[in-house]
């Protein structure tokens, strides 16, 4: 990863937010997977990442899951991989806290909350924010949704009160 990718990442994971989660109990079991961003803000940290691939994958523990981001660079095409921790709140499970590895991960700083704002009943979709709503994604199975698919997800991120002025269109 670039030097200054991976300081922009830590800087956006260490950002203050504070609001309420939309959705609670998920079944982690169908959460878990390969996921596709789709949609997202527009963020700092991803402003090359044309398409960006997300592994969550359950790991020994019952609240911890691995997380891998292949990110496909616009700029050359080039796949720059991040892997991180996830920690399930106890809570509530639609909220988790992603931990970096690696050099950025000391201490456990470099770590930030997301929350599951809504997903399909079948786990097709789900919307990711930051607590404070500032950053979100529209994840997918598929890489490349139909168009009224990702009309009507975008649809329910603003109905989330997310700001989708500005969607950078991912994926397929």
């Amino acid at each position: 990863m670039r030097p200054a990718l991976s300081a922009a990442l830590a800087l956006a994971l260490l950002a203050p937010g504070a609001a309420h989660a939309q959705v609670s109990g998920i079944d982690l079991d169908r959460f878990d997977g390969r996921w596709f961003e789709v949609a997202r803000s527009p963020n700092d940290v991803q402003k090359d990442c044309s398409r960006a691939q997300i592994d969550f994958t359950a790991t020994n523990r019952a609240d911890r899951y691995g997380i891998t981001v292949n990110c496909t660079l616009s700029s050359n095409g080039r796949v720059e991989t991040l892997r991180a921790d996830a920690r399930i709140n106890a809570e509530n499970n639609a909220k988790f806290r992603f931990t970096l590895r690696g050099i950025l991960a000391v201490g456990g700083l470099a770590g930030q909350n997301y929350w599951v704002m809504a997903h399909a009943p079948d786990y097709s979709w789900a919307i990711l924010a930051l607590p404070n709503k500032s950053d979100w994604w529209i994840w997918h199975r598929s890489q490349n949704p139909s168009a009224a698919v990702r009309s009507q997800t975008l649809a329910r991120a603003r109905q989330l009160g997310l700001n989708t002025s500005q969607v950078v269109t991912t994926g397929g």
